[in-house]
């Protein structure tokens, strides 16, 4: 007989189907809760980032826009805003605490803070119209402080009459000195018309008060021989 082979029987393998594993579900992202997403009116680098471009110009003015936020959720809009962390809609009836906590329901309307310590501002002070009146002092006769006193003519009608004595003439002299009015208030009738003109013709010193030029009222007396 030739070579022999040796040759073993294996019973045959039941090849049953696997069964598929259940794939794993992925939950969701989360979303952030809430919160607002800051927003910037223009995309200007922080100053922790490198430039990206040299600039040509260099600028001393305050800048007032606020750079991006470190987060890269933020849109461009009118109002520089950061992200609200709170639970608040940001939509409410802005009623919030303004702790900034984003706990507030707030809305997007910026409003100036006014404090309720601040005094009212002072009533307005009414001008006194008596104290506003030009002061007037009445200084008795006047004769002697006179500059200028030029003496009165005696009209033809006083001559004839021989008339004489005593005219009295009430002057208001303005601040620079100068007669404004001349009224004779006592003296002979004949006398008075002439003792008034030459009144107005007098001048005196201006008088001040308080290094305040004020007006002053008195009396000429004018003396007539017969």
């Amino acid at each position: 007989m030739g070579d022999l082979e040796a040759l073993e029987l294996i019973a045959p393998v039941d090849i049953t189907e696997q069964k598929k594993l259940p794939e794993m579900e992925i939950a969701p992202k989360m979303q952030p809760k809430g919160g607002q997403t800051a927003s910037r009116q223009v995309n200007m680098a922080r100053i922790d980032e490198s430039p990206r471009e040299v600039p040509a110009t260099v600028s001393t003015a305050q800048n007032h826009v606020k750079a991006r936020p470190s987060t890269d959720r933020f849109e461009i809009g009118k109002l520089d805003s950061d992200q609200d962390a709170g639970n608040g809609s940001g939509r409410g009836d802005g009623t919030g605490d303004g702790t900034g906590l984003g706990d507030g329901d707030g809305d997007e309307t910026v409003a100036a803070a006014v404090s309720e310590n601040e005094p009212p501002p002072p009533p307005p002070v009414k001008k006194d119209p008596v104290k506003e009146k030009p002061l007037i002092k009445n200084m008795g006769v006047v004769n002697s402080i006179a500059i200028r006193l030029p003496l009165p003519a005696i009209p033809a009608a006083a001559r004839t009459a021989n008339a004489a004595g005593t005219v009295s003439v009430q002057v208001l002299v303005d601040e620079d000195g100068n007669v404004i009015s001349a009224n004779a208030v006592s003296g002979n009738i004949l006398l008075r018309s002439s003792s008034e003109a030459a009144a107005r013709n007098a001048r005196f010193t201006p008088t001040k008060l308080s290094g305040q030029p004020i007006k002053i009222s008195g009396v000429i007396h004018y003396h007539f021989s017969g």
